[in-house]
């Protein structure tokens, strides 16, 4: 049977919004909800613990890069290696049946070629075809771990949207469905790539509504929700903005950019 390690680098303490705790606390359940069951997942954070086949690693270090390292030496001290590497971060959800589809594949690489976002503002969703391989696939365990460039760093340590794509070039790709995708990307006032001031994003009043407006259009249309294998958490995504904003969700199809109107 095979084994799938998920890589998670926390956000820091002191970043850690409303908002975005309530995300995390989805993010968990979304990876326990996984009906296939030989997985385990390292995150790493200020804190040490052990919940079920969830194992969070203490590390003083505060970026990304220096929190993969850490992750790096777990996984090479381990005298059972697992078969793949799964990089997800703690504001995203991971598929419910993915390892289950993807367990009786042969692969280097598995990943999305339609990236999916929710948008947590409107509970809408969007689908753009990229050319290039986003945060979240699964690495074959070889791959994700050589060494790979100048600096000769475990290929899953690298930018995903530089290196991986380049890497995979000549490899065995298996693409996921449109419609069953690898993870849902969960785009909100919080995301890092927003360049949001984080303090700005703790309070619905205090946010830029109109730069988070900007951002969003760099995902393309915005539609009605639509991702099947993720509807289990529209209602908690739903209600965890609706506390953040005390705004109401229409659900029905609605545009992003009449919404603040």
């Amino acid at each position: 049977m095979k084994k799938f390690i998920f890589i998670t680098t926390l956000t820091p303490e002191q970043f850690l919004t409303p908002l975005r705790k309530s995300l995390f606390e989805l993010y968990l359940q979304a990876l326990q909800k996984q009906s296939y069951t030989n997985w385990e997942a390292i995150l790493i954070g200020e804190f040490a613990k052990k919940d079920q086949n969830i194992t969070y690693l203490r590390s003083e270090a505060v970026t990304k890069s220096d929190k993969l390292k850490v992750a790096f030496e777990y996984l090479s001290q381990l005298e059972i290696k697992p078969d793949y590497i799964i990089r997800l971060d703690d504001d995203d959800l991971i598929s419910p049946d993915l390892l289950t589809r993807i367990s009786t594949l042969d692969f280097d690489c598995y990943s999305d070629q339609y990236h999916s976002y929710y948008d947590i503002t409107t509970a809408s969703t969007s689908q753009q075809l990229r050319h290039w391989l986003p945060n979240t696939i699964i690495h074959k365990f070889e791959h994700g771990m050589a060494p790979y460039g100048e600096s000769q760093l475990s290929l899953f340590m690298h930018d995903h949207s530089q290196a991986w794509h380049v890497y995979y070039a000549d490899k065995k790709i298996v693409w996921a469905p449109k419609k069953h995708p690898v993870y849902l990307r969960i785009i909100s006032p919080t995301t890092i790539t927003s360049k949001m001031d984080p303090g700005k994003a703790v309070n619905y009043a205090d946010f830029d509504k109109e730069e988070y407006s900007r951002y969003l259009k760099t995902f393309g249309n915005w539609k009605r929700f639509s991702c099947v294998d993720f509807t289990m958490h529209l209602d908690r995504l739903i209600k965890i903005w609706e506390n953040f904003s005390q705004q109401r969700i229409e659900r029905k199809k609605k545009s992003f950019f009449n919404f603040f109107k």
